[in-house]
């Protein structure tokens, strides 16, 4: 048996002192690290040689955050693959030979791993770590600084911007209506009271933009203002002012609160 150092123990009232010929690297070492093997024997070691196991899964961890673009573009490969139809044998033939060298360096980092129970026992199935699920979401957009404040749904320069705005009560409505007579008059803007008791007013240009494409989500079936309106791509409040507008009109009917049908 190779003896590499032979260590005195030394008892003092705060541990205990080692002393003797140490290797350089320990001796130059602030901080050392003990660790049990089995009864008797022990490793001493520079702190760090050994890696604890949850510093293991913090870098395994940290290894899938930074992905490639290529390592990225392949998690989201086998992302839009149902999680039962990825069975490791099956996904290879439909990956180049480049995409299988990037999923071996997947399964390395464990960025992906093959999982074997259950009735993918003998097949097993690839799966995506949250880790590295998280570094190919797509990031919440942050909100633009240069964002103007919304403005108020019953200001006039509401209805300039967007071609309409609601307004609250019989007051405001009479006010707007004296303020600019000659919009109203022309036609250019039109206002119409509904079952709310609100007024929804309309400029000329936002209701005939609108005003079939609005119809036409409707000829397929009964739907609210948000249903259309989240179809359309429009605001669903603007929504139900043209359908406030079409109902006067006779174009559509509301079968029941909040639910419109064609006419």
């Amino acid at each position: 048996m190779i003896i590499l150092a032979e260590l005195r123990v030394t008892r003092t009232k705060d541990g205990v002192l080692l002393s003797g010929q140490l290797p350089q690297e320990i001796f130059q070492s602030q901080t050392l690290e003990l660790f049990p093997l089995r009864d008797g024997a022990y490793l001493l070691t520079v702190k760090g040689f050994v890696v604890h196991p949850h510093s293991a899964r913090e870098q395994k961890a940290a290894a899938a955050k930074s992905l490639s673009e290529k390592e990225k573009a392949l998690v989201r490969k086998l992302l839009s693959i149902r999680f039962e139809s990825r069975i490791p044998a099956e996904v290879g033939k439909a990956l180049s030979k480049e995409e299988k060298e990037t999923l071996e360096a997947l399964l390395k980092n464990e960025a992906v791993q093959i999982f074997h129970g259950g009735k993918y026992e003998k097949t097993g199935v690839l799966n995506v770590s949250e880790a590295a699920f998280a570094a190919v979401r797509e990031p919440a957009a942050a909100p633009s600084q240069a964002l103007v404040p919304q403005l108020p749904q019953n200001s006039i320069a509401h209805l300039e911007k967007t071609g309409w705005m609601v307004l609250e009560n019989d007051s405001e409505a009479r006010n707007f209506g004296n303020a600019f007579s000659d919009k109203v008059k022309s036609g250019e803007v039109r206002g119409q009271r509904a079952f709310d008791r609100k007024y929804y007013f309309v400029t000329k240009g936002f209701f005939e933009s609108h005003e079939k494409e609005v119809l036409i989500r409707l000829g397929k079936s009964d739907k609210t203002p948000e249903e259309i309106a989240e179809e359309a791509g429009i605001p669903s409040e603007g929504c139900r002012a043209i359908l406030v507008h079409l109902l006067e009109e006779g174009e559509v009917l509301e079968k029941r609160k909040g639910k419109f049908s064609k006419a």
